[in-house]
């Protein structure tokens, strides 16, 4: 007993007799590594460094609390370096402080071994180096936070920038910056659990192969909150070079891949949140999100990876995890009505840049055990996934997941892009396209997940792409069995963008397919919906889904109440129900095996394409609402509508039918068959306004009422009101058309003469004498000009003149397609004195002119011009003037047609020239009256225009046009009488008269397709006059002449009207 007790009174004395440590404050440099259990509570100031090259700078290894704002720097450190080593301290009830730097670095720069200008890997050397290392099985007892202030820069192999591979009991906070390079790398490991929330601000990047910005592998007692910046990638580039830069790519040395970005594998009691700054309603409210956070000190969450990781991973292999739902304090304003499990209200992207290298920013579950995420999924920032020939998936439910819902408020994007590149082979350029088949897309359900409900918000977009003719893309794909409703508010959006992937130097046709909801392995049925929330809100856009719409087995339901769907709708072999109301409108080809319900109510419209084939159980179409049907030109004896009950169409109710294709001789077609068929008060002795302008069609419903067909032909010349010229081209036009879909389309289109003649006479060339009247303008300039000049020089020396006019030219459509032209015309002359009372003299005049017929386009017009050269002689005999001129032309023109429209886009370009030959003459004698002077005068005016044929191209064989040689002439001849003051400084002057054309004639135009039947167009009668009425104003001198003129003519084919600038001089 004694022995005992001495021994226990020993060990009390040497307790009581252990000194305690002093506290330690480091503010200067040191090379000396430190351990809190010989320095004690440590601090390290702002101006205190550690460096060293190996080993651990500051091992915390004792009860103490370390409070580090300093600088670490191993710069060049062996490898098992650390910055700081926190050991295990049984008991230990201490908080850790980072607000300073810390540097544990390689000796190694990566280098550009190939000669690319590429750097390769590997990217770092050395392993096992560490920011911050906590070690041993005991947990850490306290809050662990490192602050805006810090930095942590690790290099080096299977390396950290902060690992805990022990828990914490306690809070986890980020907010500084971390960079971590090398292969295995991981900016912040949470090897075990937290009790508390885990934190994540700041920024972290992770380069290397298997590389990580975040892994949290244990349970999290708390919530799970990011809202810094998170970057990872393995590659040499983070962007997608030059084709011959990829060509010279080393996978094993530039295209390397890394880890998730941020992987979570473990429990998370409160939720996990990536959150988003938040606005400030209230400056007396420093929390209004409710997340626990200071709002002014919190960010946006992006997460960036380049690669085929996921950038973010939730799930285990190790265990089922479960992820509560995010609870929010009682300062939130407007907080979530859904405590969401997984609330995404920042930016999740990754990237592929590479060929081949599928993508996904959101993986949940799929790693062999289940993820329960309470309460649902919610994504009010951004998804997006791009791939290069590849798969790209920006949100993917796995095996595994589960949740009761996933509600969108942001974006989801998922997209891929094939590649197409060419080499040449025996002299041919050679093209190989890659990535055919594989899909964009934004939601994945995979068999084996869990996901029953959707719903997208007025504010989202769900959307999926492919670049490329062969590439598909699909929004909402559900592989699982479970899904049973999608709310849309928003849009669903598939598309496809067509490439040139032969090198012909035209997109190739589409054989991909866009899918907006792929739910055909779906048994246990699927409820569509879709709600214009907003309907009188022009600032909210109607929600919209664009694509297929596939569905299964089961009973399917889909109501549009506004909206639009665009897309085929394929309900498979269950039963189901369609609807639309409230304006909503559908476009794409139906079919069903099993008996579905169709009804159109409120307004709404549904037309169903040539492919079609439903059988109903029920029609029903209000008075407010429209049935279009596109009929199958191929299969007119099938009906694309076989319904079982009653087919009824309120009074009001329109019926509108279309082909698929052009046809050219009569055809009946076969639209309903039904029970029984109301048609209300819908006329059927004639649909003219309810099909394609070119077509008459009837109605015939049989004597049971269970049968209705439609009987089309082309419209007489008098029912379709066609000008002559439009009657003789037709069936050249419609036999063109054949091999051109998008253009028949484009025809067909059309229920209105004007639309209808909008698009068919882009087909037909100038033909209603534009060039022939806009170009014999300059001539008629060169004879009013010569009127005009009044002094002969007293002597022989001769004067020069110029001219500008401007004409506006217009002639109705009618006969002729009609046209507006605007001309100018510079001339010029230098004449000399013959006989005291007469000139002579040359003169050279450019006439150019823009003339547009009156169904042109953007972009469509030709373009004529004529450059002459002629004499000209004139008299002055007292008050007598009279001249006379003469010349010849070289013509040079161009055209531009083009056929625009949703279906096509054509093109066709020609250039050709001519010669023109023109003359003119005149006569005027002036009486004075005081000082007014009235002047009789009379005019003639000869212009001729010889055009040389055409070939059209750029359009395609169904568009351009060979077109015919054509010669005209315009011979015409005015009279007016000019009223004005014959002295004076200025001198005005009006005049009135009339002008006939006495011959004017145009050839016709004969111009046909491909080689085709040509047809032959007349320019009408140019022939007629009208009056003219114009005014002066003038100073007239013995040396010099300016004036500035304008004319209107009125003649019965087409108006004139004209502005001009004059002067003489002489020297």
């Amino acid at each position: 007993m004694r022995r005992h007790a001495l021994l226990a009174a020993t060990g009390l004395g040497l307790v009581l007799a252990t000194p305690s440590l002093a506290a330690t404050s480091i503010s200067t440099a040191t090379t000396a590594p430190v351990k809190t259990s010989t320095t004690g509570d440590t601090t390290v100031t702002p101006d205190g460094s550690i460096t060293l090259t190996e080993g651990s700078a500051i091992t915390l290894d004792s009860d103490n609390v370390l409070d580090f704002a300093g600088t670490i720097d191993m710069t060049d450190g062996a490898s098992n370096s650390t910055g700081i080593l926190i050991t295990d301290v049984p008991g230990r009830t201490q908080a850790v402080t980072i607000d300073g730097d810390i540097s544990v670095t390689d000796d190694f720069d990566a280098e550009d071994t190939t000669d690319d200008d590429v750097t390769d890997a590997p990217f770092a050397e050395g392993t096992g180096r560490y920011g911050i290392r906590s070690t041993g099985t005991s947990p850490f007892t306290g809050d662990v936070t490192i602050s805006d202030t810090s930095s942590i820069t690790v290099e080096g192999n299977q390396s950290y920038g902060i690992r805990f591979e022990n828990a914490i009991d306690g809070d986890f906070s980020f907010d500084g910056a971390v960079s971590v390079i090398g292969d295995q790398t991981t900016g912040i490991a949470l090897d075990r659990a937290v009790s508390g929330d885990v934190y994540l601000s700041g920024s972290v990047g992770a380069y290397g192969r298997d590389s990580s910005a975040v892994t949290l592998n244990g349970d999290i007692g708390g919530a799970l909150i990011l809202d810094g910046n998170f970057t990872g990638s393995a590659y040499s580039l983070t962007y997608r070079p030059d084709q011959d830069i990829l060509d010279g790519l080393d996978p094993e040395l530039n295209l390397l891949q890394s880890g998730p970005l941020i992987s979570v594998s473990g429990n998370v009691a409160n939720g996990i949140l990536f959150g988003a700054a938040p606005g400030s309603e209230d400056d007396d409210n420093t929390d209004e999100d409710g997340d626990g956070l200071t709002d002014s000190e919190q960010s946006t969450a992006a997460l960036v990876l380049y690669g085929g990781a996921p950038a973010f991973r939730l799930g285990s292999a190790d265990k089922a995890i479960t992820i509560g739902g995010v609870t929010y304090a009682d300062t939130a304003i407007d907080p979530p009505a859904v405590n969401y499990g997984l609330l995404i209200r920042g930016s999740i992207a990754t990237y592929g840049i590479f060929d081949g290298v599928d993508t996904r920013a959101v993986q949940i579950g799929g790693m062999g055990h289940a993820v329960s995420i309470e309460n649902g999924v919610s994504v009010d920032g951004s998804l997006t996934s791009y791939a290069y020939a590849a798969d790209g998936t920006a949100l993917s439910f796995e095996s595994g997941a589960s949740t009761p819902r996933l509600d969108i408020g942001g974006s989801i994007i998922g997209s891929t892009t094939t590649v197409t590149t060419s080499e040449e082979v025996d002299g041919e350029d050679v093209y190989t396209t890659i990535g055919g088949g594989k899909t964009g897309k934004a939601i994945a359900i995979a068999s084996g997940a869990d996901l029953p409900v959707i719903t997208i918000s007025e504010t989202a977009a769900v959307t999926a792409t492919a670049t490329g003719s062969t590439a598909n893309a699909t929004v909402i794909e559900d592989r699982s069995n479970t899904l049973t409703r999608i709310d849309n508010s928003g849009s669903i959006a598939a598309s496809i963008t067509a490439t040139d992937d032969d090198g012909d130097g035209t997109a190739d046709t589409i054989t991909g397919l866009a899918t907006a909801i792929d739910a055909r392995y779906n048994t246990v049925g699927l409820t569509l919906t879709q709600t214009d929330n907003a309907p009188d809100d022009d600032d909210i856009a109607a929600p919209y889904i664009q694509g297929r719409i596939l569905l299964g087995s089961g009973h399917d339901i889909i109501t549009s109440s506004g909206g639009s769907i665009l897309g085929d709708i394929d309900f498979g072999q269950g039963t189901g129900n369609f609807s639309l109301s409230d304006e909503a409108a559908y476009a794409g080809n139906l079919t069903s095996s099993g008996d579905i319900a169709l009804a159109l109510t409120g307004g709404s419209a549904a037309i169903l394409y040539s492919g079609t084939h439903a059988n109903l159980s029920s029609l029903h179409v209000d008075g407010d609402s429209i049935l279009s049907l596109s009929l199958d030109t191929d299969n007119p004896s099938v009906a694309p509508l076989v319904n079982s009950g009653a087919s009824v169409f309120d009074d009001g109710a329109t019926l509108n039918l279309s082909l698929d294709e052009l046809i050219t001789t009569p055809m009946s077609f076969s639209l309903l068959t039904s029970a029984s068929i109301d048609l209300g008060d819908i006329e059927a002795s004639t649909r003219d306004g309810y099909v394609p302008y070119l077509y008459h069609a009837d109605l015939e419903l049989n004597d049971t009422a269970t049968e209705l067909s439609a009987n089309f032909r082309l419209k007489t010349q008098a029912e379709a009101g066609y000008s002559d010229n439009q009657y003789a081209a037709l069936m050249p036009v419609l036999t063109a058309l054949g091999e051109d879909t998008g253009a028949q389309a484009t025809l067909l289109s059309e229920t209105t003469k004007a639309g209808f003649d909008q698009v068919y006479n882009q087909y037909l060339p100038d033909y209603s004498g534009e060039n022939l009247l806009s170009l014999s303008l300059g001539s008629q300039s060169v004879n009013r000009s010569l009127s005009a000049l009044t002094v002969i020089p007293d002597n022989d020396g001769g004067q020069y003149w110029l001219q500008q006019f401007g004409y506006s030219t217009s002639r109705d459509s009618g006969d002729t397609a009609g046209f507006k032209a605007t001309t100018i015309n510079f001339a010029g002359g230098r004449e000399r004195e013959l006989y005291g009372n007469q000139m002579v003299g040359v003169y050279l005049s450019l006439t150019a002119s823009t003339p547009a017929d009156s169904y042109a386009i953007y972009n469509e017009a030709g373009a004529a011009s004529d450059l002459t050269l002629g004499g000209y002689w004139r008299l002055r005999l007292g008050a007598m003037k009279a001249w006379a001129h003469a010349g010849a032309g070289y013509v040079q023109l161009e055209s531009t047609r083009n056929l625009l429209s949703t279906y096509v886009v054509h093109t066709s370009k020609a250039r050709w020239t001519g010669w023109s030959q023109s003359a003119g003459a005149g006569v005027s004698y002036g009486i004075k009256a005081g000082r007014l002077v009235f002047t009789p005068e009379w005019l003639v005016d000869y212009y001729g225009l010889s055009e040389n044929g055409r070939t059209e191209s750029g359009g395609g064989g169904s568009f351009d046009l060979t077109i015919g040689a054509r010669d005209g002439h315009l011979l015409s001849t005015t009279a007016q009488l000019r009223a004005g003051f014959g002295s004076g400084m200025f001198r005005p002057e009006i005049w009135l008269g009339y002008r006939q054309n006495i011959s004017a004639t145009l050839s016709d135009t004969v111009a046909n397709f491909n080689g085709g039947d040509s047809f032959a167009l007349s320019s009408g009668n140019l022939e007629g006059g009208g009056p003219v009425a114009g005014f002066r104003i003038s100073h007239d001198g013995d040396y010099s002449h300016i004036g500035i003129e304008a004319q209107y003519e009125k003649l019965e084919a087409y108006d004139n009207a004209s502005i001009a600038l004059r002067t003489r001089f002489q020297f």
